[in-house]
């Protein structure tokens, strides 16, 4: 015999599916205002023009490297020139960012903001995982909220049927405390959509727990957080390209495309 389908309750959808959905999204909510509280005006440092400036470089630099090839050669020689001349390029001059390790003896308010941010992630965070954890666990545990369409192994029965100890339900079916462990690490896109840029990166805070500079910027993160040596390192890449312009032959490829199509044209046409 088949396996049988199993109907959703609508009791199962209105007292568990859609109480379980607020309850985590206003958890998540909760958390994004205490830690911008918790923040204060810390996230909020000052600007220097010049170190946006050589940011901006690295990133046009690199799209510069990725796209050269649809550039003519007088072109793209002359942006090489700019950026990466021996003495008057842009990644020539001596950087005027300050790494990872001089930005926290040097400015207070960046250790202050790390320090609420390791006080954040291991009190708050922690104590409202765990406080949600057992709220979900008491009033939500032991319900199938719904079945995946497509089959799956039986090693996904871990994942997916957590409080439910059924050996012989089908594997395609997730439990309340599956979906609460989806919801839980898979709201930061919804959240983007609300806060966007003050939406919390987790990634990121870890990565400044553990003394890892670079921010935003992958060359800096590279070379340890160190932005002369991600000027170096640039330049040092954009020395290595070498130049072939795609469009070179375009004409001629379009000329035999346009006389191969003529002549597939009637002849009263032509």
């Amino acid at each position: 015999m088949g396996a049988q389908d199993i109907l959703l309750d609508r009791d199962v959808r209105d007292w568990v599916l859609v109480p379980l959905t607020i309850s985590i999204f206003l958890m998540m909510l909760i958390r994004q205002y205490a830690t911008q509280a918790l923040m204060g005006g810390s996230s909020q440092q000052k600007v220097d023009l010049k170190e946006v400036k050589e940011k901006q470089a690295l990133a046009r630099s690199q799209l510069l490297r990725q796209g050269y090839a649809f550039l003519p050669e007088g072109a793209f020689k002359q942006r090489v020139k700019y950026f990466a001349a021996k003495e008057t390029g842009v990644f020539s001059q001596k950087s005027e960012q300050k790494s990872a390790q001089e930005q926290m003896m040097t400015n207070p308010d960046m250790m202050s903001g790390m320090m609420k941010q390791n006080l954040l992630h291991d009190l708050f965070w922690c104590a409202a995982q765990i406080a949600m954890g057992t709220f979900v666990s008491y009033f939500f545990s032991g319900f199938i909220l719904g079945k995946i369409p497509f089959p799956l192994s039986p090693s996904f029965r871990l994942m997916l049927q957590r409080g439910v100890d059924l050996p012989s339900l089908d594997v395609t079916y997730f439990t309340s405390l599956s979906y609460y462990i989806l919801l839980l690490f898979g709201l930061r896109g919804v959240f983007m959509l609300f806060f966007r840029e003050n939406t919390i990166d987790e990634t990121q805070m870890y990565r400044q727990q553990m003394g890892m500079g670079g921010g935003a910027n992958p060359m800096a993160a590279m070379t340890g957080g160190d932005p002369t040596k991600a000027l170096e390192t640039e330049r040092a890449a954009l020395d290595m390209v070498e130049h072939k312009w795609r469009l070179e032959t375009a004409e001629e490829s379009a000329a035999i495309v346009l006389k191969e199509r003529l002549k597939k044209l009637p002849a009263r046409l032509k």
